[in-house]
Formats: C-alpha cells, sequence, structure tokens
C-alpha cells in the first residue's frame, strides 16, 4: 500500500468516527426516522449506472443488510448539469427522467456545492420527487447485468423512501437517497 493510499485510508476512518453508520441512524426503525438531511457510512454491494447526457453524472445503486433491515441506495455522483432523454440510458429511466422535479433534484445533487446541497434538500422534501428518483433507482439497479462491487460508502443522505420497495431481486426496507462522500473497496 502506498503512502497516498494509507493517507487516503486513514482520511476515511477519520471521517467515519464523526458520522454514524446507516444501522446507527436508522436503529429505531421502523418506528422512527432519522432526521433528514444528515450523513453516514455503511458497506453496500454497489452497481454504477452511467449514460447521462452529462458523462460526469453517475448514478450508484446497491443494498446493505443487517438483520432486520435492508437500506437500498440511490446515490448520485458530481455533474452540472442533467439532461432528461439521453438515448444511452434504459427506456424507463428516461422516463423517469421526464419528471422536471425529479431532473431539477438531480441538478442539485450533481452540483456538489452548499448552496446547492440545501436547494437538493428542499426539492427532495417533496414525496413525489422522492418516489420518482426510486423508482429511477429501482429500474436501474434492475437493469444491472454485471457483478456488484463490496464497498464502503459514506455519503450525505438528503432523503429516505419507506419501503418495503423492489430494488432488483431484493425488497428494500428503505431507500436512501444521496450523493456520495467517499466510496472504497471494503
Amino acid at each position: 500500500m502506498s503512502s497516498a493510499e494509507r493517507d487516503h485510508q486513514a482520511a476515511i476512518e477519520a471521517a467515519k468516527q464523526l458520522i454514524p453508520s446507516v444501522r446507527q441512524l436508522f436503529s429505531g426503525w421502523p418506528a422512527t426516522g432519522p432526521y433528514m438531511p444528515n450523513m453516514a457510512h455503511a458497506e453496500a454491494d454497489l452497481y454504477e449506472t452511467s449514460g447521462f447526457a452529462d458523462p460526469r453524472l453517475v448514478l450508484y445503486t446497491g443494498v446493505s443488510r443487517w438483520p432486520g433491515l435492508t437500506v437500498g441506495w440511490a446515490l448520485f455522483g458530481a455533474a452540472r448539469n442533467v439532461q432528461p432523454g439521453h438515448t444511452s440510458l434504459p427506456h424507463a429511466l428516461q422516463e423517469a427522467l421526464a419528471d422536471p422535479e425529479a431532473v431539477r433534484a438531480l441538478q442539485f445533487l450533481a452540483a456538489d456545492h452548499k448552496e446547492t446541497d440545501e436547494a437538493a434538500a428542499e426539492t427532495l422534501s417533496n414525496p413525489r420527487t422522492v418516489r420518482t428518483l426510486v423508482d429511477l433507482a429501482s429500474t436501474a439497479h434492475a437493469n444491472q447485468q454485471g457483478q456488484a462491487l463490496r464497498v464502503e460508502v459514506g455519503t450525505e443522505l438528503y432523503a429516505y423512501h419507506s419501503g418495503p420497495v423492489p430494488f432488483g431481486t431484493t425488497a428494500a426496507d428503505v431507500i436512501c437517497i444521496g450523493s456520495p462522500i467517499w466510496i472504497a473497496r471494503s
């Protein structure tokens, strides 16, 4: 392991001490839900979906499992511009991007700036927008052909949606929507 890799791993370990695990965050589930927005970390089996009009935008979908709680992930990577209707995305994803509020939420999530983080959280207070992004992530997850990568992920969480929700071959108890702070091999 190089010095840079050790430094990166040390930074992740330090960050993990400052933010709760997803399991801690949802410890009262389903009786109580956590405060949003928030930050959390967990291990997850993640897939990557690209093909958006802006190639910098990436969607990570995945699942984390514990006894009594299955969490689905919808994490959107950084970009400045989201355009609906890009032809390389599956049709069902294109349909989800026809919702202007969902596109607006993705634009905020993708910008990676304090003001847009606050705007993303505000936009995602609309349950219809959250449901659209959950449908988008669920469709993307179901369309994955490759192997999931087992990773450790730290994320800003902007919203969650109560399940059970079909998520690939899994029924998730809750879907978390956010933007990754780090993704590292676990």
